[in-house]
Parts: C-alpha cells; structure tokens; sequence
C-alpha cells in the first residue's frame, strides 16, 4: 500500500473544493468541511460500514465531504450530497475497493517477499524444513539478512509522508467559513519476523544478536512527519485532525509479526491531541468515526 498521505492530485482538488465553499453567499456557521483519507491494506476490514456511517449518520445539510483513498481523492459538493445516499454510498464503496486493491499490491508483494526471507531464516537457524528450503551457513543467513533489510527499505518508500504539501494544503483551509476536520483513518501495519524459538538462536550468533534486535524488533528510527511543527500549524489555520488507528487482525502466514506503523501512529496521535481532535484506537472505522462525532457534539 502507497501511503503518499498527500498528493498533487489533493492540492489540485483541494483548490476548487475550497473555492466553490467560498463562493456566492457565505456558508452558515453549522458547516463543517471534512476530508477523510482511507489508508487501508483490505477494504473489507470495515471500510464499507464506514463509508455507510459518513453518508447516512456523519454529514449535515451544510457540510461537505472529500474522501481520499490509497490512490485519489473524490470529492462532495453540497450538490452531489443531495443525491440519493445509496446511491453515494454505492459509488463510493465500488472506488474504495478498486482503489485499495491496486494500491496494495506492490505493498503485499513486498510482505510475501519477507515472508519468504523469514521462513528461510528460521530454517537457517533452527535446522528445520527440507535442505532447499533453507539457505545454509553463515553466508546464507548474511545473505538473507541483506534481503530483509531491502525489504524494510522498499516498504519505507511506500509509506512517505510529504510535509510541505501537507502544510499546503492545511493552508486551504485558512479563512474558510465553518469548522475543517480532516479525518485519518488508517490501518496498522505488521511485518513478519522470526518466530520465538529462531529469535533465541539468533541471539545467540555474536555476529546477528545486535542486528536481529535492529532488524526484527524495532520501530522506524526515522519520524514520518515533525509532529510538534505541523500541530501548531494546524492550530493557526484553524484546522482539527483526527486520527483513528485500526488494528486489524493479521493476515500474514508467519508464525511472528511485528508493527511496522508504530512511527505513523506516534507522528499523528500526537498531533491529533494537540489540535484538539480525537485519537482513537479501534477495530472498525465506523466506531472510530461515531467518536469523532460524539466529540464534536460534546464541544457544541
């Protein structure tokens, strides 16, 4: 999955979804203008209820909407809101599972490469499966090392956070009439890892004790965004964030797994609460949402 949390695409669409807020009479100050992006591996962990919950349940009749999933942006005039909501949410559900389906390929490829990589390693260091289904000796687990951290590498390239677009973007919102929530709803990330009997052998090998506890059991070093910088920005715009952080059940074949969003999920939980939105840690986005709106109507 392509988490490109921003895109020209946006900013582009962003432009003329502002423009046509701002036009004509003044919006009445109920209006709440949404963005809700979807980062999500497979569609069908909730992502269809949720989508139920922002057109039957979450929208007024001042508010407008722009949903980005893992590949574009679609975007809800007051105008096409008026449209019968099944029909919305028919559409809107039909994009979502074609969009997450072309995004996550490249991603899962890369899963089911590391999943490869770490069978082969556990054989390596526990002696088990047939004689080609491990890559012997020293050289091999050298070798399979390597592989595995070129794995870490191509998902980080896959998950990038582009700060001064982002910071564009927040800037739409600047004198726009109405309250602006933009609604992060991501799905969190795990990647496979030696199981528990190789992790212990593996500790034992001088040469791979260090790098195994580097490579299988830490967090990116690296953080995704500067929390504390675009917090404050966003609180001048005024703009809220909200970020609800999913964890769904793992799919992947691995006897082990470890969370790869732990970076993501500190950048925007951060900046989440110091905007003043909702952080939230749920299993199913429509639940998350449904708090989301449980606080905004507290804070009438």
């Amino acid at each position: 999955m392509q988490h490109k949390l921003v895109s020209i695409l946006f900013l582009a669409t962003l432009v003329v979804f502002m423009s046509a807020g701002s036009g004509g009479l003044r919006a009445a100050d109920s209006q709440r203008n949404f963005v809700v992006l979807f980062e999500f591996i497979d569609n069908a962990r909730g992502v269809e209820a949720a989508v139920e919950y922002i057109f039957n349940d979450m929208l007024g009749p001042d508010d407008q909407l722009i949903i980005y999933s893992p590949v574009r942006l679609y975007s809800f005039s007051k105008t096409t809101l008026k449209r019968p909501k099944a029909e919305l949410i028919s559409m809107m559900n039909e994009k979502l599972r074609g969009d997450t389906s072309r995004a996550a390929q490249n991603y899962q490829q890369i899963i089911k490469d590391m999943e490869g990589v770490v069978r082969s390693i556990d054989s390596n260091v526990l002696g088990t499966g047939a004689p080609d289904d491990a890559e012997d000796g020293v050289n091999g687990l050298r070798n399979l090392f390597t592989r595995y951290r070129m794995g870490l590498v191509n998902l980080q390239q896959l998950r990038t956070v582009n700060e001064p677009a982002l910071r564009q973007i927040a800037g739409l919102f600047r004198n726009q009439p109405g309250q602006n929530h933009v609604i992060l709803v991501f799905e969190r990330e795990s990647r496979p890892i030696p199981n528990h009997d190789a992790m212990n052998e593996l500790h034992k090998i001088p040469e791979y004790s260090m790098q195994s506890s580097e490579l299988f059991a830490s967090d990116n070093l690296n953080a995704p965004v500067n929390a504390d910088a675009m917090s404050e920005f966003f609180k001048q715009v005024p703009l809220t964030l909200h970020f609800l952080y999913i964890k769904s059940k793992s799919n992947l074949t691995t006897d082990a797994v470890f969370e790869n969003s732990g970076d993501i999920y500190s950048a925007f939980s951060k900046i989440a609460k110091t905007t003043g939105g909702v952080c939230d840690t749920i299993a199913e986005p429509a639940t998350g949402l449904q708090s989301v709106m449980k606080a905004l109507q507290e804070a009438k």
